[in-house]
């Protein structure tokens, strides 16, 4: 089974620039197009986002646009990275 693709840009962040994924549908993995660049990843620690989301023990992304991706311990992010065009 191929896994769903969303790209980046098409989430929409809270006020700190976060994005609070959750795997309601029970899927082993998800994949995410980017252009932008991973600064930080790993799991967080007490943490509830600027919309109210606890997201205390997801793991995360961080990349270099500003965004953090939260989603949940037990999903594979997949990370596409997209190439930008050459100017």
């Amino acid at each position: 089974m191929s896994s769903i693709v969303l790209s980046l840009s098409d989430l929409v962040r809270d006020a700190n620039g976060e994005v609070v994924l959750f795997n309601d549908s029970g899927l082993r993995s998800l994949a995410v197009s980017t252009d932008a660049v991973v600064v930080a990843e790993g799991e967080a620690g007490r943490h509830v986002t600027a919309a109210g989301e606890d997201v205390s023990g997801f793991r995360y992304v961080a990349f270099d646009n500003g965004l953090k991706l939260f989603y949940q311990p037990g999903l594979d992010l997949i990370l596409i990275q997209e190439r930008s065009p050459d100017l």
